[in-house]
């Protein structure tokens, strides 16, 4: 069982991301921008319908309930566009510097229905999930009703539930994921599949790589939204006795400050999307070679 040299990925992911950084950039942009442009104005009109939603008491209706969706269908064929691009740079299947890159071949089509496999998996997973924790809840409140003293085992249990569904999703996607892109462009295999074989008893590995290239972006992304949206958006309301009408006012307004700084928002994902991508798709570049049994001697840049 061949193991993903950690230290390595995570050199590589680095020295491609930041040495490279001028062709990322060339060939994300024309599709990172299409899909900013298009999240802005979805988010801008889903944001304020769910604002609205929560002061009357009304779910969103009309296109406001179907752009969620329609968003996430653009979003995974333009993002399978960025990895196929990022990753065959990353392999050292493509050459030389990048203006401006759009593609959608068999490579891209098959990676967009990898990530919509895994949109698939996510929503069926909530629904089952939801169904085992209704059920397990109302078995409960049977129970309860007759002793009251089992109401916090019965707490326990849903909770205890969801914690393990959710480790277990986790632990899914993560060894479906990390090497669906690379097994794609490389060997044009149906990538989930792949990436599922190749990264058995690599689980911990690829967290740890993921933490030290993906982490450090992430908390800086975190905080720049944190500086734009204000100290006020993330403070708790804790709503007196079961006053939920408040609790629903300030969800509507958090949802009205998202969509009045959507602007600046979108703006700074666009500006580090560069280095989110390089970060998110070099490592798994990296590692499939390694774990296919290709070795790393073609990838490119030399580390």
């Amino acid at each position: 069982m061949n193991k993903i040299p950690v230290g390595q990925t995570i050199r590589f992911a680095y020295a491609f991301s930041f040495g490279e950084i001028g062709t990322i950039i060339g060939l994300i942009w024309i599709p990172t921008l299409i899909n900013a442009v298009a999240g802005f104005f979805a988010s801008g009109v889903y944001y304020r319908a769910l604002a609205d939603s929560l002061d009357s008491g009304l779910p969103p209706a009309g296109m406001a309930a179907t752009l969620p969706f329609f968003l996430a269908f653009v979003s995974m064929l333009l993002l399978a566009m960025i990895a196929v691009a990022i990753t065959q740079q990353a392999l050292g299947l493509r050459q030389g510097p990048a203006f401006a890159h759009v593609a959608l071949g068999s490579a891209e089509l098959r990676a967009f229905g990898g990530f919509f496999g895994l949109y698939l998996l996510l929503i069926l997973f909530v629904f089952v999930l939801a169904l085992v924790v209704g059920a397990i809840a109302i078995a409960g409140a049977s129970a309860v009703k007759t002793n009251a003293g089992a109401a916090p085992i019965v707490g326990l249990a849903v909770a205890l539930i969801l914690l393990i569904g959710i480790l277990a999703l986790l632990y899914v996607v993560v060894r479906l994921s990390f090497l669906l892109v690379p097994a794609v462009v490389d060997g044009g295999e149906f990538g989930l599949t792949r990436s599922w074989q190749l990264t058995q008893g690599n689980f911990w590995r690829i967290v740890a790589v993921a933490g030290v290239t993906l982490l450090p972006i992430a908390l800086v992304f975190g905080v720049a939204e944190l500086v734009i949206l204000g100290p006020e958006f993330l403070k708790p309301h804790v709503p007196s006795g079961n006053d939920t009408t408040a609790s629903l006012h300030r969800m509507a307004e958090q949802m009205r400050t998202m969509q009045t700084h959507m602007p600046l928002l979108m703006g700074l994902s666009f500006v580090i999307s560069p280095l989110l991508y390089g970060l998110a798709f070099a490592p798994a570049a990296f590692a499939y070679r390694a774990l296919a049994g290709g070795g790393t001697g073609s990838l490119r840049p030399n580390v």
